[in-house]
């Protein structure tokens, strides 16, 4: 998937009626990956388009999904928000074209055609969207939020009705930090060992020793209790065919397990060796498919949001759904991790050991292998927050190689505010939003060759920082052209800048003025 422009004509978050963005102008090479780095100041509305793009391929999602629990019927989906835009994007070879007007469902254009089949609808959407926000700004999250409840609410009908499911429908996939595990998992079972490298690399991490799996079992009947109450007699299922399937699959892999009678755990072990290997890619063929399944049980983490609170969820267009939801004790967890050892160099630790840094490497990079040969949408907002200067200097090089060789690649979207990505990232693909003094926002390419280009360039050119040094260093160098204007001699201000100060642009220039003015004396 490769996105062509968007228009909105009527106002969504901070993004004024009449915004548009240009992405590109002509037909794309659809293997070669680009990714488009959003920067600008904190609060500029560079958050906005991720949403924006979240939320309108959340509407569209709404048009063609077999199931929508019974509240949408009282929900005016043809003004879901953003209520009007224009949104043009190439797809499997073909160009898309959507004109949203209000009060209308939108029209659809595939190569100039109107087309209303919904069915033709899920060709043409991306693959999967997939969002991920490294901090507590839940500005993406509602509209993925939202999707999640309805998979669950999905899920439970078909265990009600003795309907066949195995996935959801839905393709929007918010990856928050409760996958972390998961996704570091699955690559680890069955990536091979040259794409795992980079993690060895930059992590020390060899490989997983082995980790436990819990299965809460006596809370499936709790689950669906709602449920009970309106269907009779459903012979007190608590699992759909298809995935009591693969936890019988899950019990194979494993090198032990067991079902505690009392509290109805099913608690399975797993010693990595390649025969586990084996048994994982025998049972679930793709490190997609197992992470699929894993997150079809963390859905089950939701059971204690009653369907009112859900109710209210889909209907709301807060920023603070998350505080809504229950958090839930270890103990009262459908499914969970435990005891997930891993070993570094020369040493084992469990991988709730590892730095924030540590975790978002594997998370970033792990999202992008497993969802690798794709036409997927990925919207990232600030992935390197917790990186070191000499990880975000490497985050799009090794991104690009997590694609090598595929046959279709993503389109993705990164905010940020690190140099060091639109340092690695062509002029094009640099798009800066800037806000004025009245709240409006604006969005513009890069006008200077920003790849390749110094850290200290693009901060002055994106931020508008022209100091390469902090403010207590810089308060410190105006003392001393304080005491060179107060004739204060030269030799010992150098002395003393010299010993207090480390090297920098500025302290070059200064001295340099000081050099100059001794010697013209």
């Amino acid at each position: 998937m490769r996105l062509k422009r968007i228009k909105l004509n009527s106002d969504f978050r901070s993004l004024k009626s009449g915004f548009e963005l240009h992405f590109l102008e002509e037909y794309p090479n659809f293997q070669e990956l680009n990714p488009y780095c959003i920067v600008g100041r904190n609060g500029s509305g560079k958050s906005n388009i991720l949403e924006l793009l979240a939320s309108i391929f959340y509407s569209l999602e709404l048009r063609y999904l077999s199931y929508l629990p019974e509240v949408f019927e009282e929900i005016d989906t043809k003004n879901q928000s953003p209520i009007a835009y224009e949104l043009e994007y190439f797809i499997n070879n073909c160009h898309i074209k959507i004109d949203k007007k209000a009060n209308e469902y939108a029209k659809l254009y595939f190569d100039g055609v109107e087309f209303n089949s919904t069915e033709d609808l899920k060709d043409f959407l991306p693959q999967y969207v997939i969002g991920y926000s490294s901090g507590e700004n839940e500005i993406l999250s509602l509209p993925f939020f939202k999707m999640r409840f309805i998979q669950f609410d999905e899920y439970f009908n078909c265990l009600t009705n003795d309907i066949s499911y195995s996935t959801p429908e839905a393709r929007l996939v918010y990856l928050d930090n409760e996958y972390s595990q998961a996704i570091f998992l699955c690559n680890f079972l069955f990536q091979d060992d040259d794409i795992l490298k980079v993690f060895n690399d930059e992590l020390k991490i060899e490989k997983i020793k082995s980790f436990r799996i819990i299965i809460h079992q006596n809370h499936f009947e709790s689950m669906s209790e709602e449920y009970q109450s309106s269907v009779a007699d459903i012979d007190k299922r608590e699992l759909t065919n298809a995935l009591f399937t693969k936890i019988e699959n899950l019990k194979k892999c494993a090198t032990t397990y067991y079902l505690d009678e009392q509290t109805q755990r099913l608690i399975l072990d797993f010693y990595i060796d390649n025969a586990v290997k084996d048994g994982f890619k025998k049972h679930f063929y793709s490190a997609l498919e197992l992470f699929e399944f894993f997150g079809m049980l963390t859905l089950l983490n939701l059971y204690q949001t009653d369907k009112e609170k859900r109710e209210k969820i889909y209907q709301s267009t807060s920023l603070y759904v998350k505080g809504r939801l229950a958090t839930l004790a270890w103990e009262d967890r459908v499914f969970r991790f435990k005891n997930f050892v891993i070993q570094k160099t020369n040493h084992q630790i469990l991988s709730k050991e590892l730095s924030d840094g540590e975790h978002q490497f594997l998370h970033t990079i792990g999202i992008a292998l497993l969802y690798k040969n794709t036409s997927s949408l990925f919207l990232l907002d600030e992935p390197e927050t917790h990186f070191n200067p000499d990880w975000r200097a490497k985050y799009i090089s090794v991104l690009k190689k997590c694609f090598d060789g595929d046959s279709q690649t993503p389109e993705v979207l990164i905010s940020s505010h690190s140099p060091f990505m639109v340092s690695d990232t062509k002029e094009d693909n640099v798009l800066i939003f800037e806000k004025d003094e009245h709240g409006k926002v604006d969005c513009k390419k890069a006008d200077f060759n920003t790849f390749g280009a110094s850290v200290n360039k693009i901060t002055m050119k994106v931020f508008g920082k022209k100091e390469t040094i902090g403010d207590v260093a810089k308060n410190k160098l105006t003392e001393y052209k304080k005491r060179l204007d107060a004739d204060e001699d030269i030799d010992t201000i150098i002395h003393d800048i010299d010993l207090e100060l480390g090297e920098s642009v500025e302290k070059i220039l200064f001295m340099k003025m000081l050099f100059d003015k001794q010697e013209a004396k």
